[in-house]
């Protein structure tokens, strides 16, 4: 799934390249901001956070990961270092196939580039590309997610049932029931673009309460045993 994800992406970034033209590239000044430009900027932080969430979730597999203490920090780095390239690259592919003005009224802006870059089929890829993002994102979850309910249920601050482990697979199988039937009613509960906004929220405001617990348990208790530290906490934490 990474591999066809990344794929599409690079070849976005390649047909750009070599099909686009330069004349939508241009420099931008804002002399006068709108009233309501503080707004736009907090709506449009949201899908932004939700597309650079999920750096977090590695350290979820760090039981299943050999050597965790130099592989983790080495995959986080370096994965995040190329998440980072492909979302400026392509990014600026939308912006040198369509221009700012075209990128601001479009809906869909993948769809729309490989539209104008190579016709009607172009946007039937996108779709295809999207589908494997969304079972891409779908398995990320499952891998990822499962592993929180069954640590707690291991170390006794959960229901029993979440640390069984499949006899076969030797998977968390209860863990992933349980996050199973919570998505579930999470589906039922809502709209996709309500689901989308809360999910994003409450992630983000998890991610802001752990590093206030990185802060206060630093300087509260800074000869606790740690398998891991973190350099630079207080500067790391408030970024």
């Amino acid at each position: 799934m990474t591999s066809l994800k990344v794929g599409a992406v690079v070849a976005i970034v390649i047909l750009g390249i070599t099909l686009g033209k330069l004349s939508g590239i241009h420099p931008v000044l804002i002399t006068s901001p709108a009233q309501d430009s503080i707004g736009a900027i907090l709506m449009a932080i949201v899908p932004a956070m939700a597309a650079y969430n999920g750096f977090q979730t590695l350290g979820q597999l760090g039981g299943e990961i050999s050597n965790p203490g130099r592989n983790i920090p080495r995959a986080a780095i370096l994965g995040s270092l190329l998440v980072i390239s492909l979302y400026v690259l392509i990014n600026w592919t939308y912006f040198h196939i369509l221009g700012f003005s075209r990128v601001a009224q479009s809906q869909y802006v993948a769809s729309d580039a490989m539209v104008l870059l190579i016709g009607n089929s172009g946007a039937k890829w996108i779709t295809v590309a999207m589908i494997v993002s969304a079972f891409g994102s779908l398995h990320a979850n499952f891998l990822t997610g499962p592993r929180i309910p069954f640590a707690m249920a291991r170390d006794g601050h959960f229901f029993a049932f979440a640390k069984r482990i499949h006899s076969v697979f030797h998977t968390p199988s209860g863990a992933v029931i349980f996050q199973g039937c919570v998505a579930i009613l999470l589906v039922l509960a809502g709209t996709y673009q309500e689901l989308y906004s809360f999910v994003i929220f409450a992630i983000w405001l998890f991610l802001a309460l752990t590093a206030v617990a990185l802060i206060r348990l630093r300087t509260k208790e800074p000869d606790l045993p740690r398998p891991f530290r973190v350099w630079g906490y207080f500067q790391i934490a408030m970024m």
